[in-house]
């Protein structure tokens, strides 16, 4: 595992609890297909001040597209984030090998900082072939973060998704959801013990949307960090679509033209595009297999404009359950 230091400065705000919900928590998860859809809106203050927040990807677009206004929310709300990424994204970048490698873990480095995460978490496995690797060495490494950094929410792939053709993807996925249950376990990895690295689960989830026909069950209202989320896709410039506008200002200027929206500069370009692919409702890629746009498709039904889709799991304890209810009712004196 390389961990890759973001530095001082890079958001190191603090994270928080789930708050600014329709309807009261689970104390279990809700199956995404049969429950009715929450809607998350902002809350004021930093509500999860001293809560950590995961969110684990396989490559340098995948929290960029699906969900960086819901995490630049968490951590403007108070969470302390930190980024693991699964992949080394060496078959992206249009360079060699070894090239695309570093450019991607510099890009997410940059976007990293956009959305105000305190640290980052490179394994480097080798990209589309993850589902050759072992899953419990997988398993295991997350585990232990899990523990070592006292996550309390996890953002990731949805683990049984359908429609997931990357391996990266789901491996992913299934290995996020299974280490967020074991890494509570005493039995597990006792070794960490001794180096005082305790059992700790995260009990709350999202599950972002990343192909067509998913099941969600939250909607999260984004409107107060779409910049944000704007300059962190921009950031990716190795994958992601990040340097789109700077090349079409480019080729327009090698033809004799310009496109206003653009701009002077590539920095302007690249932002300004993004958004006009966001505002419009535009593809995210030329020739993109989710039909949506950064996300974004069909939020308008829950009266927003700019909001990501999870299928999200509580499995928070309630503070009191039926059982400890009825001994405190019934308990007698011998």
């Amino acid at each position: 595992m390389l961990r890759n230091k973001i530095g001082k400065g890079a958001g190191s705000a603090l994270l928080g609890k789930s708050a600014g919900l329709t309807r009261p928590q689970e104390a279990w998860a809700v199956r995404a297909d049969t429950s009715d859809v929450t809607i998350e809106k902002d809350v004021p203050g930093r509500p999860h001040a001293g809560k950590v927040l995961a969110v684990v990807h396989a490559h340098l677009d995948d929290v960029t597209d699906y969900a960086s206004g819901t995490v630049a929310k968490l951590i403007n709300e108070g969470y302390t984030g930190y980024l693991i990424r699964t992949s080394n994204n060496e078959k992206t970048g249009g360079a060699t090998v070894g090239q695309n490698i570093i450019s991607h873990e510099r890009d997410q480095i940059r976007m990293a900082k956009e959305l105000g995460f305190t640290d980052v978490f490179d394994f480097y496995y080798r990209q589309h072939r993850m589902n050759s690797i072992s899953p419990i060495e997988l398993r295991g490494r997350l585990i232990y973060l899990f523990r070592y950094l006292k996550v309390d929410t996890v953002i990731t792939f949805n683990p049984w998704g359908h429609g997931e053709e990357n391996p990266d993807h789901w491996v992913t996925g299934r290995a996020v959801e299974e280490a967020c249950w074991m890494s509570g376990a005493r039995n597990d990895f006792p070794e960490h013990f001794e180096a005082g690295v305790e059992p700790y689960s995260p009990r709350e989830r999202y599950y972002w949307v990343s192909r067509l026909g998913q099941p969600f069950n939250r909607v999260v209202d984004v409107g107060s960090t779409l910049e944000q989320k704007i300059r962190a896709i921009t950031e990716c410039k190795s994958q992601g679509g990040g340097n789109w506008g700077s090349r079409l200002r480019s080729q327009l200027a090698r033809d004799g033209k310009r496109l206003p929206l653009l701009g002077n500069d590539d920095k302007t370009a690249d932002r300004e595009y993004v958004r006009l692919l966001i505002e419009n409702k535009m593809l995210s890629h030329p020739d993109d297999w989710r039909g949506d746009s950064f996300g974004f498709d069909g939020v308008e039904q829950y009266g927003l404009e700019h909001a990501e889709r999870f299928y999200y799991i509580d499995q928070r304890p309630k503070e009191t359950s039926k059982l400890q209810d009825y001994i405190d009712k019934n308990t007698v004196a011998i």
